[in-house]
């Protein structure tokens, strides 16, 4: 009896940090791999052209919502570069300011993007169907873990999420899942997110709010306007049009 009661009173402890355990603040290492085709005379500069760019996300949630976004403004980032016979270039990596608004109650998503330097606000539904359990385990930052795959015509994302935070919440483009997802990973390992921290309880409601700015568009339009103004660039510059960033010179 005594054993029985001492295992309820365990279950009941485990419970009550669960629930609790629905609101926070998680800090992610996000790490981004260049693919970068240097053609003609740019080809002597490939091995000075930096191969990934990191930096830092954050995710706000609580039951009701959650934002994913920098933790501050981010600037572009110059590079320079110096060949051996003494000639300098310099090149910046730009870094766009994008947030992903979750509603958990109307399950409604508003994402700000930054495309050719113009902001849109993208609303669209939070799908939560289209992802596969794949049985793997593993523990993150304490936290145990599952892993789930989603794939479509254009790429393929896995998740590692955790349902000890039973908030269906992640990084933008990972949501739907019975937990809290702390690792991401897309576009054949392009795009990598890690987190780093979990602050569980912390929540800063000041900053769960819907981005503002920016032209509204459907998730269709704006899928539709991206594939089209890459197309007429890709005619305008070259390249294979496989998302790579093509550089070329000229001679005059």
């Amino acid at each position: 009896m005594k054993k029985a009661i001492l295992t309820l009173f365990t279950f009941s402890i485990a419970a009550v940090t669960i629930a609790q355990t629905q609101s926070g603040k998680v800090t992610y290492e996000e790490i981004i791999t260049f693919k970068i085709d240097l053609e003609g005379e740019a080809a002597q500069f490939a091995s000075m052209m930096p191969k990934e760019q990191k930096g830092t996300k954050v995710l706000h949630f609580n039951q009701d919502a959650s934002i994913f976004m920098s933790p501050q403004k981010t600037e572009d980032e110059e590079i320079s570069r110096t060949t051996e016979n003494g000639s300098h270039f310099k090149f910046k990596i730009g870094r766009a300011d994008e947030k992903a608004y979750c509603d958990l109650k109307k399950n409604k998503k508003l994402e700000q993007k930054d495309f050719m330097s113009r902001k849109f606000l993208v609303e669209s539904d939070i799908q939560t169907s289209n992802w596969k359990l794949t049985g793997k385990q593993k523990t993150i930052l304490g936290y145990p873990c599952q892993e789930a795959v989603k794939e479509d015509s254009t790429k393929k994302t896995t998740v590692w999420f955790t349902p000890a935070i039973p908030v269906s919440v992640g990084p933008a483009g990972s949501e739907g899942l019975p937990g809290l997802v702390l690792a991401m990973e897309a576009n054949n390992g392009e795009y990598v997110l890690n987190a780093t921290s979990v602050e569980a309880g912390k929540e800063d409601v000041a900053l769960l709010v819907k981005p503002s700015e920016g032209k509204k568009m459907s998730r269709e339009a704006y899928t539709k306007m991206v594939e089209e103004k890459t197309e007429e660039m890709r005619k305008e510059y070259g390249g294979s049009g496989n998302g790579n960033v093509i550089i070329k010179m000229r001679t005059n």
